[in-house]
């Protein structure tokens, strides 16, 4: 942008032409040029999504109230908010929430024995997102990009929940490598079980992996259980390979029912009356736990929001001269034309 002439040499500008405010974006920019931390770009990131998101509410709502109103369709394809990027960035979000909604029903803690502990419920969690990864090998380099948004959200959920474990905000990096070190191995095998040819070598080998990984090798745990797990797997596979591409991109995905486990003796030493009172919560559960959330997943969103709160006074300072001014920003593209948007900072702080 050019500035009027004698602003630089401290005199006052021509009335013959007009001075352009350089814009405020650059304030943006240079703050994150100063931080240098990944993380707080993921978070601006975060925010310019959350925010446009947000305006386009807003926009929608004043438009049903005023009949009248104009269209705002124009004003959001001007702004970038239909552009490839910014709707590949939506559709990875409502995929990636249909995994954590489907892994965090409450039947699987009860009926499935899955141990409510981190690693369980990542590798729960993961098993989807590697079906959702399979579906979408499929579409080419569309479909790569996708499972990069996803796998970016992955490790951003999983880094949150870290967090909400107490972990100091220097060891979260560590302790996602760690996480990582066990997660892509998994990855691995499931990709091995189903490159075999049939069906029951596929199912056998989803069995073994989910026995290891996601009941850690718990010994107490019967094959038949475990083969379960492997159907539902298999079956769930094969769903998502027939779903429509639209209806899969939008997260409109058609999750199947979580394993009933009935009639399956799940321990190994347990009795025959045992066996009828879990066969028997095993039926409730499949009629009342099904679309519910896990409880571990509510009291996550309750620690969440105090890490949340925390890590947001520890930003506050830095960021608030950009994030805390209210300010209307024009982000201006290579060649001066307005690439991705009007953001509106509302007091936001990070």
């Amino acid at each position: 942008l050019r500035l009027a002439p004698g602003v630089l040499e401290g005199s006052a500008p021509s009335t013959s032409r007009v001075t352009r405010k350089r814009p405020q974006s650059t304030l943006a920019t240079e703050l994150l040029s100063y931080l240098g931390s990944p993380e707080e770009t993921k978070m601006i990131r975060s925010a310019r999504q959350i925010i446009s998101t947000t305006a386009h509410r807003r926009m929608m709502m004043s438009t049903s109230a005023s009949p009248t109103a104009a269209n705002p369709t124009w004003l959001l394809s001007l702004l970038g908010y239909y552009g490839a990027e910014s709707t590949r960035l939506r559709n990875a979000e409502a995929v990636f929430q249909t995994c954590i909604d489907q892994s965090s029903k409450k039947a699987w803690l009860t009926r499935g024995r899955v141990v409510n502990e981190f690693r369980p419920r990542h590798t729960l969690l993961l098993a989807h997102v590697w079906l959702v990864h399979k579906r979408l090998l499929a579409d080419g380099e569309s479909g790569k990009l996708m499972q990069e948004a996803i796998f970016d959200l992955l490790w951003e959920d999983t880094s949150m929940r870290i967090r909400s474990m107490g972990i100091n905000e220097l060891s979260v990096n560590k302790n996602l490598s760690e996480v990582q070190k066990y997660s892509f191995p998994l990855l691995v095998e499931y990709d091995q079980a189903m490159a075999l040819p049939t069906k029951a070598e596929r199912e056998d080998h989803l069995g073994a992996a989910s026995w290891r990984n996601l009941w850690m090798a718990d010994a107490n745990l019967t094959v038949e259980h475990c083969m379960e797990m492997a159907a539902y797997l298999n079956r769930e596979y094969e769903s998502l390979q027939n779903l429509d591409g639209e209806a899969f991109y939008e997260g409109r995905i058609p999750w199947g029912q979580v394993p009933s486990w009935a009639g399956i003796k799940s321990l190994v030493d347990e009795s025959e009356d045992e066996d009828a009172k879990l066969a028997l919560e095993a039926e409730l559960d499949a009629a009342t736990d099904d679309d519910e959330l896990g409880e571990w997943r509510e009291a996550l969103a309750v620690e969440w929001e105090k890490v949340l709160v925390a890590h947001q006074d520890q930003r506050k300072s830095l960021g608030e001269a950009v994030l805390m001014s209210n300010a209307r920003v024009f982000i201006f593209g290579i060649f001066g034309s307005p690439s991705c948007a009007y953001v509106e900072f509302g007091g936001l702080q990070m």
